[in-house]
């Protein structure tokens, strides 16, 4: 999710986080994609997987322009907001959770993330692109195994609570620290850059396809040579050749970076040109995490009520009343709802919090 303490905004960074916003609508309530034919099956079928890969880029690029953007500059307070930030973010994602609906909340592993992002917060650009390509190869290795091999970790409470705990926000979850740390280090690696930049921006735009074609070209091939014939199992180590969403696979990892980085490219010059046609977007991407919750708690209320709403025009009033609210709020405040609960949070920590008792990796400098 956004966080809301950015001292400049950059209006495409916005922009790509509603679009986000907009695909979890599509992924939460629209048709389904197997039993919606045409140009809209095609499109609701893209934002399955790509839409929370696309927030997991935006939040490490957050992080990063937090911290100093293209020069790391990151002080013991700075640590200390990330990790209320993330505590917040793990109650919250625990009790929409308990809501019971049938949709994978994804903001308690954010809250994982961020915690997990604190060592590398003082590296460049270089360092966390080679260590998000190492994670890349190794990671889904290492979630394949776990699954075959661990248990549930029935002490843990959050476990007990709400079904999801430490071990499925690092190794086995729906979206594992482990395959979505990556995401989260290639974000901060692009906030490391100059995104103002038009020969960056145009870079990503041609990086972006050739990442999407390496990663889903090459998991239909690897299929083809190498698959048998037959659908790979989640357990098995054949399930390394897919790139279906959520397969958390390096496949999957290369291909949904590359449709990350198309968007973010796209909305960086779209925000920069067009910045009044696009701005009912960009005022969703502002407040994220309040319109991520409230459409948890829109959709458990009609599932609640035995609500029967096509899905098209469910789809389009969620995103219309979302566009319209955000827009609207913009005028008269800065920030969402729940944007402005954590950031004065945030400023509780006392100015003189300490600067240097934090342990991370050596800086890149």
């Amino acid at each position: 999710m956004s966080l809301e303490c950015v001292k400049t905004r950059i209006a495409g960074i916005d922009l790509a986080r509603g679009l986000a916003v907009f695909g979890m609508f599509a992924v939460h309530v629209g048709p389904d994609p197997a039993q919606t034919p045409g140009l809209l099956g095609d499109l609701m079928q893209a934002t399955h997987g790509r839409s929370s890969v696309l927030f997991a880029t935006l939040a490490g690029l957050s992080l990063a322009l937090i911290t100093g953007r293209q020069q790391p500059n990151t002080t013991g307070r700075d640590y200390v907001k990330i990790a209320i930030r993330a505590a917040v973010l793990v109650a919250l994602g625990t009790c929409l959770t308990l809501l019971g609906t049938n949709i994978a909340v994804i903001l308690a592993y954010y809250g994982a993330f961020f915690v997990l992002a604190m060592p590398f917060l003082r590296l460049r650009a270089p360092w966390l692109l080679g260590i998000a390509g190492a994670l890349a190869i190794v990671g889904p290795v290492v979630a394949i195994l776990s699954k075959q091999t661990w248990t549930m970790w029935s002490s843990d409470p959050l476990e007990q609570i709400s079904g999801q705990g430490v071990l499925q926000f690092l190794l086995t979850g729906f979206y594992p620290a482990v395959t979505w740390m990556p995401y989260v280090l290639v974000g901060m690696a692009l906030g490391r850059l100059d995104l103002t930049s038009t020969k960056l921006r145009v870079t990503l735009l041609v990086m972006g396809p050739l990442m999407a074609i390496a990663g889903y070209g090459g998991s239909a091939i690897a299929l083809q040579e190498f698959g048998g014939g037959v659908a790979p199992q989640p357990l098995s180590f054949q399930w390394l050749l897919e790139s279906t969403p959520h397969s958390n696979t390096t496949f999957e990892i290369v291909g949904a970076l590359g449709v990350a980085l198309i968007v973010l490219s796209v909305s960086l010059f779209v925000g920069e040109w067009i910045p009044t046609l696009a701005r009912p977007i960009t005022a969703v991407g502002t407040m994220s995490l309040t319109l991520y919750t409230a459409h948890l708690l829109a959709i458990a209320f009609l599932t609640t009520a035995g609500a029967q709403i096509e899905p098209v025009t469910e789809l389009v009033w969620f995103i219309a009343t979302a566009s319209v609210f955000a827009t609207v709020w913009l005028i008269v405040f800065r920030r969402g709802p729940l944007e402005y609960a954590l950031h004065g949070l945030t400023r509780l920590i006392p100015a003189n919090a300490p600067r240097q008792r934090v342990m991370s990796l050596p800086s890149s400098r």
